[in-house]
């Protein structure tokens, strides 16, 4: 009996215990909520039956067969462009010499800041058929009947979604292009091939499965993905997966849980599948080729192609990022869409002066602080127990987040909402910011992780463990060694993660209560409800927002970073102790045998 208690008290030491227990609890729980809700007749909290009855119904309609293919194929063609994109974009910015080239990586941290709400609602703006910016130089160009954009469509959808990804895939391939080995290019060139055979025939097959993966993740934050489908396809009665799950929740006659529940399975189970299929593709395989110095990237002068990769780049700034943005200020200040004079500041101080948008605003700032906290306290806790032993709890706490990634922000919130209605003691939480703070912590967790498991794998394992020896203890160890050299890491990922909590617009428009308002949620309604001007002022306002706070994260990155070089040099400094020890007749000093330039006499008999 007695052993039996010391393995259990040696297995409640293991800190993966609780950790896992947390990620139970983030990841498993809401997902078990959602199955179970698909075979509950009434909401969690009101009582009711199961039965299967409306989950059949769901999966035998005609109408969820058409919107599952509709998505299918929608995410299919966003892939396919998105792909090429980052594909040529990653080859330029690695192999050529292309003028721009060095502006590839901002552009692209800059459109992955960017929420996807106010690029929805720019493109919106910008593509719309009568009084779309792009729309109105087409006319002014060639005559009335040129007015031939409209975003609000099955390629509006894809072009906006894509535009978006092709941000995100090109730093996921970056690594594997400039992992690539020079000489293999070498020895093509030598066997007669030229530049353009020599990357379609070795490179890209080489780059096959980094690529394979990012399409894979791709498609599956194509099917996670709210706000271009709800802004720009709704109107146009094209709805995907994720907008079909929100219009059983927003149903004129009552939300319809049980239905939306049924759907949410059905994506989680696909989204569960192709997160397993790029675990299989990417985890357990090595596609690395090995070389000395000559493995660095050889860049090649592209001639006059370069011109067509800076026409390329510069297309493509202004696309994501210079006229949605010129769009957004322009509406601004405009008395209403469509006109072209009477530009003023107005809409500015109706945003100001509308108590329900300040505090969405205040609302939006605290989460967003909250939650970033939260979830790189969070992911910085999962990638530390996730390398601290490995075993079945290090599995379970990398795989439950992979979890977390197959539920997208609607799924995620309807799982939170169930799974505090379902248990009694959280029932009192419903509408209050704890709820929100908790779905938006859960939903950045996946994407903290990136950040901190890559600043974690550059930190060797034997700091920890010196720490550990010089009488440390696992806690200690963690803030004095793992989160001080991580800290500029962490900074930055609590950034991007607080961009992407102020910018999600499902699980607040899910979650949110009459009495609590948030940002992206007001800009949301007043651009559906005709008042698209007063929509961009707010959206421009939280731009600036973002651009403050960003100023403010970089110097005190900056900060952080000259403090730690000025602890790092003190401590490397010879304090007294360190000097050699002096005779008490002031005569040479006295050295151990080891600090002597030749070696010390061996005593033998």
């Amino acid at each position: 009996m007695a052993a039996v208690l010391n393995r259990f008290r040696r297995a409640l030491s293991n800190p993966q215990w609780s950790i896992g227990v947390i990620c139970l609890v983030c990841f498993v729980a809401p997902a078990l909520m959602i199955v179970q809700g698909a075979f509950k007749t009434e909401m969690f909290g009101t009582g009711g039956n199961y039965s299967a009855e409306m989950f059949l119904e769901v999966m035998g309609s005609s109408r969820t067969h058409s919107v599952v293919v509709q998505t299918v194929a929608m995410g299919t063609a966003t892939i396919l462009i998105s792909t090429l994109l980052a594909v040529t974009f990653a080859a330029i910015y690695v192999k050529t010499n292309t003028p721009l080239r060095q502006a590839v990586p901002v552009i692209m941290f800059v459109v992955i800041a960017t929420p996807g709400l106010f690029l929805a609602i720019a493109w919106g703006l910008l593509g719309n058929q009568n009084v779309g910016m792009i729309n109105e130089v087409l006319v002014g160009l060639f005559g009335d009947g040129a007015n031939i954009v409209n975003t609000e469509s099955w390629w509006g959808i894809v072009f906006v979604s894509s535009m978006r990804l092709v941000a995100l895939q090109f730093f996921l391939l970056l690594g594997p292009f400039m992992a690539l080995d020079r000489s293999l290019d070498e020895a093509a060139r030598i066997s007669g091939a030229g530049p353009i055979r020599s990357f379609f025939q070795i490179e890209l097959q080489l780059l096959a499965p980094a690529i394979t993966g990012a399409m894979i993740l791709g498609f599956v934050l194509f099917l996670e993905s709210f706000d271009a489908p709800q802004i720009l396809g709704v109107p146009a009665g094209i709805f995907v997966i994720p907008t079909e799950i929100y219009a059983y929740l927003s149903n004129s006659t009552g939300p319809l849980f049980a239905q939306a529940s049924s759907i949410s399975v059905l994506l989680m189970v696909v989204l569960l599948l192709l997160v397993y299929i790029q675990i299989r593709v990417l985890g357990r395989r090595s596609f690395v080729t090995v070389g000395g110095k000559e493995s660095r990237v050889l860049r090649q002068n592209v001639g006059s192609w370069r011109w067509l990769f800076t026409t390329l780049i510069v297309v493509f700034t202004l696309l994501t990022i210079l006229l949605p943005m010129a769009q957004l200020i322009r509406v601004s200040l405009s008395p209403f869409l469509g006109a072209t004079s009477g530009f003023s500041l107005d809409n500015y101080e109706v945003v100001l002066n509308s108590t329900k948008i300040v505090g969405g605003y205040w609302n939006t700032l605290g989460t967003a602080m909250i939650g970033g906290l939260l979830a790189m306290a969070a992911a910085t806790a999962f990638s530390w127990a996730a390398r601290f032993k490995a075993g079945p709890l290090s599995k379970l706490i990398e795989y439950s987040q992979w979890l977390g990634l197959a539920m997208p922000g609607l799924i995620l919130g309807l799982g939170v909402l169930w799974l505090f209605l379902g248990i009694s003691p959280l029932a009192s939480l419903y509408g209050s910011p704890v709820l929100m703070v908790f779905a938006l912590f859960i939903a950045t967790i996946p994407l903290a992780s990136r950040t901190t498991t890559a600043a974690m794998a550059q930190i060797p394992k034997s700091l920890e463990e010196a720490a550990w020896v010089s009488g440390a203890s696992k806690y200690r160890a963690i803030w004095d060694v793992i989160v001080r050299l991580m800290l500029p890491s962490l900074i930055s990922g609590w950034l991007l993660c607080f961009i992407v909590i102020s910018g999600i617009l499902s699980i607040p428009l899910l979650l949110s209560t009459p009495g609590s308002n948030y940002l992206a949620v007001e800009i949301y309604r007043n651009y559906v409800e005709g008042q698209a001007p007063t929509a961009a002022a707010t959206a421009i306002l939280m731009i600036g927002s973002f651009l403050a706070v960003a100023a403010l994260a970089f110097i005190a990155s900056k900060v952080v970073g000259k403090i730690s070089q000025k602890q790092m040099s003190s401590k490397s400094r010879p304090n007294n102790d360190d000097k050699p020890r002096q005779s008490s007749a002031g005569l040479k000093p006295l050295t151990d045998a080891s600090d002597r330039k030749t070696p010390a006499k061996v005593f033998t008999p």
